[in-house]
């Protein structure tokens, strides 16, 4: 049942106070019971993806998920968003903001007002299964460490694992990541970057807004396309409005570290089909940014995934997909008329990442035109 809207206000303006309050005091996190294995001694290393949605976003996630030193989390977000899905998307970065600071630091108390039962269960999450360090011992003690990660099966034998078990897992980890399409304005996030208790940066990935918006034709998204709208005047909701608000907002994010002394260092953008094009070369590129190193079996699961037409229905992708070919599929699925439509909503997202347009029918058809810049970089 919802809420009253009064009730909406008084919880985000506790959480907007709680959150001034932590940049005044020492770090606030109770004191958990430590998992088996311990803590790192160093600080850990906090790594927010930040996109927008079809953006390639949960594939870059998996990368990191990927890895036997980070503990990921996919889209905290969204159940912040399906809780108080009556407000508008900048109201709702405030409470997310505050999530994510307690999250990074592995305090899972505050996740709890945002699930449906009251944040017992890590299955009240609906995104669990997608962490492999939630579906794998110490947090779930279904499954032998031989066993290995089976998001399938994480989903029944895993789903009765306590939240506070998750705060545990958490804490034994090097590195702390988790991904959003929640954030469209990254100055919100500024005073995560002074707070001590974290080392945060930034992975900003952008993808062309013509593959988007076809993917977005396929996959409609009604009650986050609402929210992004919320505030505007017109409350006519089409693909090509709420594209031009999300490409407005990769622009305003990718302005944020050139004016803020304190990303300086922390930030790094990339485009997803630069992953998709080169992704040894460009996950490299990624782990070094994150303090990571890469294995051979990850470089291996990267080439599996991103060159092969494979079903895999218990790893950590759905699917396996030739990604120089997926970037490209926008250019023979739509209509010229709409592809010039959110070139022209668009512009100046796709002047500052590097995407071409096309000027005619003929031109986009012609898969041999390049339209995506190769030598683009905003270093």
């Amino acid at each position: 049942m919802m809420l009253p809207r009064s009730k909406y206000f008084i919880l985000l303006s506790i959480s907007i106070f709680l959150f001034s309050l932590f940049q005044f005091l020492p770090s606030t996190t109770p004191s958990l019971t430590r998992s088996p294995y311990s803590a790192p001694k160093k600080k850990p290393v906090h790594l927010l993806v930040v996109s927008s949605w079809r953006s390639g976003s949960s594939f870059l996630g998996q990368i990191f998920n990927h890895h036997g030193d980070v503990f990921y989390l996919f889209e905290p977000g969204h159940s912040v968003w399906m809780k108080l899905r009556g407000e508008s998307l900048e109201l709702l970065h405030y409470p997310l903001r505050d999530l994510l600071r307690s999250l990074f630091t592995c305090d899972v108390s505050p996740l709890q007002q945002y699930l449906p039962k009251g944040g017992k269960y890590i299955s009240e999450m609906g995104f669990f299964a997608e962490s492999r360090a939630l579906c794998t011992p110490p947090a779930c003690s279904a499954f032998l460490p031989s066993e290995g990660y089976d998001r399938l099966s994480c989903y029944h034998r895993c789903k009765n694992t306590l939240l506070d078990k998750m705060a545990e897992t958490c804490k034994a980890y090097s590195h702390v990541v988790m991904k959003t399409v929640r954030i469209l304005d990254l100055s919100v996030l500024l005073p995560l970057f002074r707070d001590p208790n974290l080392d945060l940066r930034i992975l900003h990935l952008v993808r062309d807004p013509r593959a988007i918006a076809l993917s977005k034709a396929y996959f409609p998204l009604q009650i986050e396309d609402r929210i992004v709208l919320k505030n505007e005047e017109n409350t006519n909701i089409t693909i090509s409005r709420v594209m031009e608000k999300i490409c407005r907002s990769q622009v305003d994010i990718n302005s944020v570290p050139k004016a803020a002394e304190v990303l300086k260092g922390r930030y790094l953008a990339i485009r997803h089909e630069d992953l998709a094009n080169e992704p040894l070369k460009n996950v490299k590129k990624i782990y070094n940014f994150a303090g990571l190193q890469p294995t051979k079996d990850l470089e291996q699961w990267i080439y599996n995934i991103t060159h092969k037409e494979v079903a895999d229905y218990k790893g950590f992708m759905t699917f396996s997909r030739d990604s120089s070919k997926t970037v490209q599929r926008w250019r023979t699925a739509l209509g010229f008329s709409f592809v010039n439509q959110i070139q022209e909503k668009c512009k100046a997202a796709m002047d500052l990442f590097g995407y071409r347009p096309a000027k005619s029918q003929k031109e986009q058809k012609n898969l041999t035109l390049e339209l995506v810049k190769k030598d683009w970089s905003l270093e």
